[in-house]
């Protein structure tokens, strides 16, 4: 393979390998096919008419509405002078990249994950439906080629992201693992939509692996291991690597001694036989729903004076790792280190570190982002049931893109500091959400790290946190890194220091709850001899160029930094302390409920001015019900009370437990 070795700007950096752009998984130049640019996941483009001198002078070049006020988030593709659009309804939408105009729409009979979009190859667009069968449609015309039937054994729970291609085969990923099955791969044949072979995440009986589950025990049979992120491919090395989600049941440790393969983890398979060739677990025996979910970005350098073929994997602590990309052997070295120990949860002694790297976001969380009343946690903190006030820093990096540029040598990573309330039931069996409470606070930043040492290079705080969806960071041959804001801000960095050196308004975001992502990652392209920047936008595609004639947009109300109340207001003046939740777990034939002492239902009410309002004890454990402010109280409420207050000054009045402050509630007076 030709090789073209580009010097860094940096002295004394070592040198980068630029992939030949006739190779399958080459930088993206000219188009964006594939949904990180490349089957590498680079987000990288060679592209450069657009630089850090000129970007002042982008502008929008056209924007498209997309149809019955539909929405997308997902990525963009450009092959072979078409747009190729995703929607959350599931439909497939091509686009003049020069212009917008619309040339087809496709709407599948069983709609899809289309906020995940979808895979290329062979002149074809890969989809996987909600019921997990595969279908190819044509590039060109927008009509179905072939469809493949759901496999028997393979859930009918969905094909959870955008389907990889390498080699003439489609790789697809099945994501039952979170509802108590198991995470899956599956290899097709790209031009038939033949079955090749099954990959089941968590090995069965007698198969490598699986003497890391109990065998005295068919626990495995639901344990987890989803896949949510579009596999990465090496086609010259003929695999395919695949990033593996948390064990199942999620908190319950218990069940589950071991480490627990191949969750977790990178698995690398070939292609052409769904083989593991290796893999390398990031998260032994995990008990924190630390999904592996950012994809996997493959590229070559110079490391200790030798050229490797490497695979980062970044781990959802911000942890990064440096795996070789033939043997799985790690490149920059990892140590285990001792973490908290738990001897109920069966915790793991040790978990794996690279050392000397830096770690992208906290390791634990800063108490002043929480609300009062909270204990404020660390990554690998065991999760008890005697802990019902613990917020622990939750996913500083899944699922939003990172990109790799050869120019500098640099990753480029989108980080989520966005902390959760986590809790465990007494039931082993039943997946407690973590969740995020009003007060509440939450930011990101924009790093770069340096792809040869682990090192940060730069890192710049940002107002919103760049969780899993988001749009992350796309970087360009002409020095600059594209990232978009969930304010609708669409900005361009330096590659190199990190300063902003350009942005735009979109105007038209769209978010639900606390600071969501804003838009899909940026694409960028050339069409008539000229570089494009696109994205998705809530319901419209934009696209900018030079000299682009429209204009920012007005701003929309941005999302709070600090969490407000969301949700249902009921109109009601009962308020019962102490609530049950069911959780049916159908494939384990289990019915599980969690009896929480400090839940109060319904969160949210309306009450006219004057009027009783009454509290409920119907827990195990008594409550003192009190107006943050201090302007009342009903003072305590045994188990099987109740008490009531009246409040004649109209307002909101937030309200906690003076015993436990975790128990929280809004009570809005008319």
């Amino acid at each position: 393979m030709r090789r073209l070795t580009y010097a860094l700007i940096a002295a004394g950096a070592l040198a980068v390998v630029l992939r030949s752009a006739g190779n399958e998984t080459a930088y993206s130049g000219k188009e964006w096919a594939a949904p990180g640019g490349d089957w590498a996941a680079t987000r990288y483009s060679t592209l450069a008419q657009i630089d850090a001198a000129n970007v002042k002078t982008l502008g929008g070049a056209w924007v498209a509405d997309l149809p019955e006020r539909q929405t997308s988030k997902a990525p963009l593709l450009v092959k072979d002078g078409r747009m190729f659009v995703t929607t959350t309804a599931g439909q497939i939408l091509a686009l003049d990249p020069a212009t917008g105009k619309s040339l087809w729409t496709f709407k599948p009979e069983t709609p899809f994950g289309g906020s995940r979009g979808i895979g290329i190859g062979e002149g074809l667009l890969f989809a996987g439906l909600r019921d997990s069968t595969v279908i190819a449609v044509s590039q060109q015309t927008g009509e179905v080629v072939w469809r493949h039937a759901r496999e028997a054994g393979i859930p009918a729970q969905g094909i959870s992201t955008a389907p990889a291609y390498g080699n003439g085969v489609v790789v697809a990923v099945v994501s039952g693992g979170d509802n108590f099955a198991r995470g899956r791969a599956f290899g097709l044949d790209a031009k038939t939509g033949a079955y090749l072979w099954n990959f089941e995440v968590v090995p069965g009986p007698g198969e490598p692996g699986h003497d890391t589950w109990p065998q005295d025990s068919d626990i495995w049979k639901y344990g987890g291991g989803a896949i949510w992120t579009s596999p990465s491919v090496d086609a010259d090395l003929g695999l395919v690597y695949l990033e593996t989600g948390n064990s199942v049941p999620q908190w319950g440790g218990e069940l589950r001694p071991g480490d627990n393969l191949y969750n977790n983890s990178v698995v690398a398979l070939e292609l052409k036989s769904g083989k593991v060739r290796w893999h390398y677990q990031l998260v032994h025996h995990d008990i924190w729903e630390h999904d592996v979910g950012t994809p996997l970005v493959l590229y070559d350098a110079t490391i200790g004076g030798r050229p490797r073929k490497v695979l980062l994997a970044m781990r959802t602590d911000g942890v990064p790792f440096f795996l070789d990309r033939e043997t799985g052997k790690p490149v920059l070295p990892v140590e285990e280190r001792p973490v908290k120990q738990d001897a109920f949860l069966k915790t793991s002694p040790t978990q794996p570190f690279t050392a000397g790297a830096d770690r992208v976001g906290p390791a634990c969380v800063d108490k002043s982002m929480i609300p009062p009343g909270f204990e404020a946690g660390c990554y690998f903190d065991p999760i008890r049931v005697d802990m019902p006030n613990h917020y622990m820093p939750h996913m500083n990096m899944r699922q939003t893109p990172m990109a790799y540029s050869p120019a500098t040598g640099y990753l480029y990573a989108s980080v989520c500091v966005n902390p959760a309330w986590i809790r465990r039931a007494e039931t082993p069996w039943a997946f407690v959400r973590p969740t995020r409470l009003p007060g509440q606070q939450q930011h990101g930043f924009m790093t770069a790290i340096d792809a040869r040492t682990g090192k940060t290079v730069w890192n710049k705080r940002v107002a919103y946190a760049g969780c899993e969806g988001g749009g992350g960071a796309t970087a360009t041959a002409g020095g600059l890194v594209f990232h978009v804001e969930p304010d609708g801000n669409f900005q361009a960095y330096s590659a190199k220091t990190g300063d902003v050196v350009w942005q735009f308004q979109t105007g038209d975001v769209g978010f639900g709850g606390g600071a969501g992502p804003g838009g899909g990652p940026a694409v960028t392209y050339e069409s008539g001899g000229e570089q494009y920047v696109a994205l998705t936008m809530n319901h419209v595609v934009w696209a900018f160029k030079r000299g682009g004639t429209l204009t920012p947009r007005p701003a929309i109300a941005p999302p709070p930094t600090t969490l407000e109340w969301e949700g249902r207001v009921e109109d009601t003046a009962a308020i019962q302390l102490g609530t049950v939740s069911t959780f049916t777990i159908a494939s384990a034939g289990r019915k599980e409920e969690w009896a929480n002492d400090y839940g109060v239902s319904p969160p949210r009410v309306r009450a006219k001015a004057g009027a009783a309002v009454t509290w409920t004890n119907t827990s195990r454990v008594a409550h003192t019900i009190s107006a943050r402010d201090g302007s009342w109280s009903t003072g305590s409420i045994k188990p099987g009370e109740s008490a009531s207050v009246t409040i004649g000054k109209a307002g909101s009045y937030e309200y906690t437990c003076k015993e436990h402050p975790w128990t929280i509630g809004q009570l809005l007076i008319q």
